[in-house]
């Protein structure tokens, strides 16, 4: 695997699963399911549908549409198997095909919530950190109920240094679904990066089935 390739898959795997990369404990975590809890806005996406329907295709296309609807129920290591076709050299260029072809879509639907998916993980995994949140700040607008989206969009304002606005969203996540651990493991984070440690360690000791996973992963 070039160089290139696999670059794109880091920043692809670390968009989803982005734990480690924010505690600076590792380079790749596979993290379990954390108690996401099943939300519904009057513009969102039944991802549910989404599988089903790409469910027997083993098209490029319908891979990365199952790991994006996985990534957005919550199913990190599902999403995770399905979306490591785009570090696989031989699929390269349909990897990008797929993700130019939503970003045309897109401007003709703006608003589409699951082109705009498409469109914020392929930026990010291009490395358009900063048009990946604009899309994923997008979503927000358009599913304010949505827990995931504030995840996704905090992962990716972390990396780009900004902190304080990936917190917004994640204190915002929180209020949503109370009991998503994946959530409770990224604020710690970002405490311990405040150095704000008291609260870091709060909202570590409220991911205690997240941490078991890691620690089966050799995580901690």
């Amino acid at each position: 695997m070039n160089n290139g390739v696999r670059l794109v898959e880091q920043r692809l795997i670390a968009g989803i699963l982005l734990v480690a990369l924010l505690l600076g404990w590792t380079n790749t975590i596979w993290p379990s399911i954390t108690h996401a809890q099943s939300q519904t806005a009057p513009n969102h996406v039944d991802w549910e549908k989404v599988i089903g329907e790409n469910e027997l295709s083993r098209t490029v296309a319908s891979r990365l549409l199952r790991g994006i609807a996985f990534a957005n129920l919550g199913q990190l290591p599902r999403a995770l198997k399905e979306l490591e076709i785009a570090g696989e050299d031989g699929y390269r260029e349909e990897v990008a095909e797929f993700v130019l072809d939503n970003l045309r879509q897109l401007r003709r639907s703006p608003e589409d919530l699951l082109l705009l998916n498409c469109a914020a993980f392929g930026s990010y995994a291009f490395g358009d950190l900063e048009q990946s949140i604009s899309y994923f700040e997008e979503i927000i607008r358009l599913a304010p109920t949505v827990a995931w989206s504030r995840n996704f969009c905090a992962i990716v304002c972390g990396q780009t240094g900004e902190i304080e606005r990936a917190q917004v969203h994640l204190e915002r996540a929180l209020k949503l679904d109370p009991k998503n651990q994946y959530t409770h493991l990224l604020l710690s984070a970002i405490y311990k990066e405040k150095g704000q440690y008291i609260m870091a360690l709060f909202h570590y000791l409220q991911a205690p089935d997240a941490i078991s996973e890691l620690r089966r992963h050799g995580v901690l």
